[in-house]
């Protein structure tokens, strides 16, 4: 595909026809909230509905530091997301400056444009709860809400199944790249930033889109069980990069949220192919010079080690690249696996990072647990100012 062809994205409408856009969709006007709407919420109630007055319009500030990434085995094991429960960082209060709201799709759009906001507005007014308890260091939210597996029945029956490998278990998931697919999925995303861009608790969002084994877009299962029944359902390379095209158009809804999108080199019979993700992390990075949303560059994977990593290493050297264009971008991170070291840290600031997700404790790993509170508070506040650690 030629970067010419790239630059007119198409965008889903409806369940109908596709229609060509650009990949920097539009914005808009600036938000009205307050980050205290949630606490004592009906469920399922809309804003307006909670009697709040619409705080000064402001752009929110952008999210720094240490992120809880909260637990994602609902995900892999096809269950519904449990609320939100910030408790886990109780005794790391100033340590975190944000923590992850995971909710699945099937969760909050059970039937076509039928939303059921109440699981999410149930973890939300939980993290507002828990700032209540902490007002001198509160938690902003970076929601992520997990398409793959968890699309709703409705939409899989449209779009067909085809089977993958996640994590070791053979599980059907919708046919992501294809118009039934992706129309549902765009539509949902702009019902979903209509009712929560405004919202001044939610401080980032992070891209879902074509996501399949993880929330992260580019990745797509590399079991050999997976290609075969992948390349039977008519999935391909370039149907995988068709549908990335269309991302940011997905989540031009969050005009005043910035979105977080995990960068990775497409897999082809070749090997990992960097050239379309480079000319992806190109256009997140400039998505808001032309009018999109703010779009913030990561990836999924940070060790000491991920420079030299087949499918994370080309990441980290198109950041380096962009650094030295006119669009340098934000960056953010996510721990590989749950353990946790300063070097890690380290890495990530060495790549400019502003935020990094770290795990939480969960059965048999520490997660951020493996470290103290005061030295979980170095980093965060070395994310924040963004300065070095001392390793």
């Amino acid at each position: 595909m030629s970067m010419c062809s790239h630059r007119h994205l198409i965008a889903a409408v409806g369940t109908a026809l596709i229609v060509a856009v650009s990949l920097t969709a539009c914005s808009g006007a600036s938000i009205t909230s307050t980050a205290s709407k949630h606490a004592g919420a009906p469920l399922g109630s809309s804003p307006a509905a909670t009697g709040d007055t619409p705080a000064a319009q402001a752009e929110k500030p952008q999210l720094r530091g240490l992120i809880d990434m909260g637990i994602q085995t609902s995900y892999q094991t096809g269950q519904p997301f449990p609320v939100t429960d910030p408790s886990t960082v109780d005794a790391y209060a100033g340590a975190f400056s944000g923590i992850v709201v995971n909710e699945s799709w099937s969760q909050l759009e059970p039937a076509p444009a039928v939303e059921q906001w109440g699981p999410l507005d149930q973890s939300l007014a939980a993290v507002s709860a828990w700032n209540a308890a902490h007002p001198s260091t509160p938690l902003g939210v970076k929601l992520r809400i997990f398409a793959g597996r968890s699309a709703p029945a409705w939409v899989t029956s449209q779009s067909g199944t085809v089977t993958i490998d996640v994590h070791g278990r053979q599980v059907s998931v919708g046919k992501w790249w294809t118009p039934p697919f992706e129309a549902a999925w765009h539509a949902f995303q702009l019902a979903l930033a209509a009712r929560y861009d405004s919202d001044a608790l939610v401080r980032q969002v992070s891209v879902s889109s074509c996501s399949s084994s993880t929330g992260e877009p580019f990745v797509v299962s590399g079991a050999l069980s997976s290609q075969a029944n992948l390349k039977a359902a008519g999935w391909t390379p370039q149907a995988q990069e068709q549908c990335l095209s269309r991302a940011l158009s997905d989540y031009s809804g969050w005009k005043h949220t910035p979105i977080t999108f995990a960068f990775n080199p497409i897999p082809t019979s070749q090997g990992p192919d960097a050239t379309f993700m480079n000319y992806a992390m190109s256009e997140c990075a400039a998505s808001a010079s032309h009018g999109g949303p703010e779009c913030i560059v990561g990836n999924n994977d940070l060790s000491p080690n991920i420079a030299s990593s087949k499918y994370s290493g080309p990441v980290v050297a198109q950041i380096q690249q962009l650094q030295t264009g006119g669009n340098s971008p934000i960056v953010y991170f996510q721990t590989s696996g749950a353990r946790l070291d300063c070097q890690t840290i380290a890495t990530g600031l060495t790549y400019h990072a502003q935020s990094i997700e770290i795990w939480p404790p969960n059965g048999n790993y520490l997660g951020f647990s493996s470290q103290s509170a005061t030295t979980l508070s170095q980093w965060n506040q070395a994310l924040i100012s963004g300065t070095s650690v001392s390793c």
